[in-house]
C-alpha cells in the first residue's frame, strides 16, 4: 500500500525525470552553438573626412560551429573603431557593409550588410556599429574560415571606403559535416 509520503516521493522523482528529459531533449534539439571571435584588423580608409593612416577596427564575426554539407551559415558581424565620434551621432545614422573572405574548405566572399548604430553615439566615445548579417551556403566538407575584408561606411551622406592594411586574421570557423 502506498503511503502519502511514498506517493509524494514518486511524484517528485517522476517530475525530476520529466525535467531532465526536457533539458536533455532541448540540448539535442537546439541549434549548434555559435563560435565568435573578436579580431583586430588594420584598415586604410579613403573618402571625404576619412582618417589618415592605418586605423584599427575590432571585428566580431559570429558563425555556427557546424552546418551540414549544403547548409547555410548565418553570420553576424559587429565592428568597433578606435576612433571617437567628433560630434554626437544620432541613432541609426551610420550604416555600412563589409566583405567576409571565405577560406579553408570554401572560397569566395560574402557581404555582410545591415550595420548601424542602434543608439546615439555621444561626442568623444568610440564608434560601434552592430547588426551586420550575411548568409552563405557551404557545399564542401571540412572547416570553412571567415576573415574580415574591405568595408564601406556611410555617415551624414558621406561614403568612406576602407581596405585591409596588411593581413586580416580569421575571425570565425564553421565545420561543414556530411549531410
Amino acid at each position: 500500500m502506498s503511503t502519502p509520503r511514498s506517493s509524494q516521493r514518486k511524484r517528485t522523482t517522476a517530475g525530476a525525470a520529466f525535467v531532465a528529459a526536457l533539458v536533455i531533449g532541448g540540448i539535442v534539439l537546439a541549434a549548434p552553438p555559435a563560435t565568435a571571435d573578436t579580431v583586430s584588423v588594420g584598415y586604410t580608409c579613403t573618402g571625404p573626412g576619412a582618417p589618415s593612416g592605418v586605423q584599427s577596427l575590432e571585428v566580431t564575426v559570429t558563425a555556427p560551429a557546424t552546418v551540414p554539407q549544403g547548409g547555410t551559415a548565418e553570420l553576424a558581424v559587429d565592428v568597433t573603431t578606435s576612433l571617437t565620434a567628433p560630434v554626437t551621432v544620432p541613432a541609426k545614422s551610420v550604416t555600412g557593409e563589409m566583405t567576409i573572405e571565405l577560406g579553408g574548405a570554401a572560397t569566395g566572399t560574402v557581404t555582410a550588410t545591415g550595420f548601424t548604430n542602434p543608439a546615439s553615439i555621444p561626442t568623444g566615445t568610440p564608434v560601434k556599429v552592430t547588426g551586420g548579417t550575411a548568409s552563405v551556403t557551404l557545399d564542401a566538407m571540412g572547416t570553412t574560415t571567415f576573415t574580415p575584408g574591405a568595408a564601406t561606411v556611410h555617415v551624414f551622406g558621406v561614403t568612406v571606403a576602407c581596405a585591409i592594411s596588411g593581413t586580416a586574421p580569421v575571425a570565425a570557423r564553421t565545420e561543414v559535416t556530411g549531410s
